[in-house]
């Protein structure tokens, strides 16, 4: 395995930290919005998913923070190794963990959205799942890093220490014998969960949402041909597939850029032997940022329950206690007064109340078109 030049072990030493520190403060600040300012939104599942993935980023980022510091002094090519195989066993564990824990609980936001929007949103209908929604961010990881630390299979690795054989990449070279990890057991592992996260990653959340997608162009199509409050609810039914849409490609380009160059290097490494000290320095930066990425996108979906998804319904009051999210009764109240309001279709349309429709956190409705 070819080892990094100097200005690379600069690199690794010290350029993820400053992206490490602000994602613990990103995710720090994320937390202390739901417990302590907005504490009132922790009554919705979708919240409390994302206070669970803001709890396991901090130990992530941490682990990225420390980086070389954890590897045992004297350890080859790393500056900063400070600590012993205890650390660095302690920093293994907790990355093995939370890399793919908090990649998960991202990607269940899809799963969720799936079943709230097709229960309306009403939580009675679909809260057993958060149960295993939370149980399964750790079932599959924990157990995983128990293993390789038993089997002093934690060991430094390109920016922190991990599931890694040592020496590096002795497992693929017959000339030298490895002294911790590296049995054709533990390899088979590492491919096995390197699967497992990539599936989490990148199959799981557009499929979910692909099948979000058909649903509702499903009750498009049921709808069509019809007249009168029918037909404006697949009016805003379409307007609330191209929110659908826009939500959906923030979610997915958001979460992947995090982590896609990061499974690159990893996939490469273990099915091809190859690596690059640049691709995997890169790498865990974007995956050192990814706490800055998700506050902004949590917070800029929480921003879009307020942009327009229409105008509103023809005849529609602006009334102070009504939703803003858009819902059928609405609609169908609007419905009713469309013959008396139909003259004053130009200023409602202008001045009335708008809708928004948020595939996390919508409004629960008990006539929904979208179950």
């Amino acid at each position: 395995m070819n080892q990094p030049t100097e200005t690379q072990q600069r690199a690794i030493a010290y350029a993820m930290k400053p992206l490490a520190f602000l994602s613990f403060l990103s995710g720090s600040y994320v937390i202390f919005h739901l417990l302590a300012r907005r504490r009132d939104k922790l009554k919705r599942m979708y919240h409390r998913i994302i206070l669970a993935m803001n709890i396991c980023l901090l130990p992530y980022a941490i682990t990225d923070f420390v980086g070389t510091w954890a590897m045992p002094a004297g350890t080859p090519y790393r500056l900063g190794a400070l600590g012993n195989q205890t650390t660095c066993t302690i920093q293994g564990f907790l990355s093995i963990v939370f890399s793919f824990a908090v990649p998960y609980y991202y990607s269940s936001l899809s799963i969720y959205s799936c079943f709230a929007v097709r229960n309306s949103f009403k939580e009675e209908s679909y809260r057993h799942i958060e149960k295993w929604i939370h149980l399964s961010a750790v079932c599959i990881s924990f157990p995983v890093a128990v293993f390789f630390a038993a089997i002093e299979g934690i060991n430094p690795n390109a920016t922190v220490c991990y599931a890694a054989e040592f020496p590096p990449n002795c497992a693929n070279d017959p000339g030298v014998p490895c002294e911790r990890g590296g049995d054709s057991v533990s390899m088979m592992i590492k491919k096995i969960y390197a699967l497992c996260i990539i599936f989490v990653t990148f199959a799981i959340p557009p499929m979910a949402l692909l099948y979000l997608r058909a649903s509702i162009k499903k009750v498009n199509r049921d709808t069509k041909g019809s007249v009168g409050k029918k037909k404006m609810i697949e009016s805003f039914r379409k307007r609330a597939l191209k929110d659908l849409s826009a939500q959906s490609g923030l979610y997915l380009l958001s979460f992947w850029s995090t982590q896609i160059v990061n499974y690159v290097v990893y996939v490469r490494k273990i099915y091809s032997s190859k690596f690059s000290y640049d691709l995997a320095i890169a790498a865990t930066s974007f995956s050192s940022i990814q706490g800055v990425v998700l506050m902004l996108v949590y917070f800029l979906l929480e921003a879009k329950k307020d942009v327009p998804l229409g105008a509103a319904p023809l005849g529609y009051q602006d009334d102070a206690s009504s939703k803003a999210n858009l819902t059928v009764e609405s609609i169908r109240e609007a419905a009713k007064n469309v013959g008396h309001r139909r003259r004053k279709s130009s200023a409602s349309a202008s001045s009335g109340r708008r809708y928004s429709f948020h595939i996390f956190d919508g409004e629960a409705d008990e006539s929904s078109p979208w179950a």
